[in-house]
């Protein structure tokens, strides 16, 4: 028997199938790995971008949520100032009608007071006329009486 002599031969063919495939890795490159990496980094790029945005709006929002939270607290201090301003007024307005009030009650009933009594004093000289005019009536009636008799 022969003794087989194994040796690395270069074999031609395992370099042309390489370069074939390295030739086909390169177009490969071009045609579909280089537009799909583009698109990827545009992509990545792109939602990078709308992420930035994003926060900022966010952060926006906050303050002009904190800008409207103070505004609301100004306004229900003004708010309630202006109602307690509004009340005291109202309540000063309201002592003061009563006092108008009261004292034109007062006047009427002390007018009152003076009808009633000018109607006493006015009855009563009628009350004395008629008294009078009755005791001259029954004075008449008593003295023709006595001369009669």
């Amino acid at each position: 028997m022969e003794h087989l002599h194994v040796g690395v031969i270069p074999n031609i063919t395992l370099f042309i199938q390489l370069v074939i495939f390295l030739i086909f890795m390169f177009i490969m490159k071009k045609i579909y790995f280089d537009p799909y990496l583009e698109a990827f980094e545009e992509r990545e790029a792109t939602v990078s971008k709308y992420l930035k945005e994003a926060e900022e709006n966010h952060r926006k929002a906050e303050e002009i949520l904190k800008e409207v939270d103070q505004i609301l607290e100004e306004v229900k201090l003004k708010t309630k100032e202006i109602l307690e301003t509004n009340r005291k007024e109202t309540n000063e307005l309201v002592a003061k009608i009563l006092k108008e009030a009261s004292a034109e009650a007062e006047k009427e009933i002390e007018e009152a007071k003076k009808e009633v009594e000018r109607v006493v004093e006015l009855e009563k000289k009628i009350m004395d006329k008629i008294i009078e005019k009755l005791a001259e009536d029954i004075t008449k009636k008593i003295i023709p009486e006595e001369k009669a008799a």
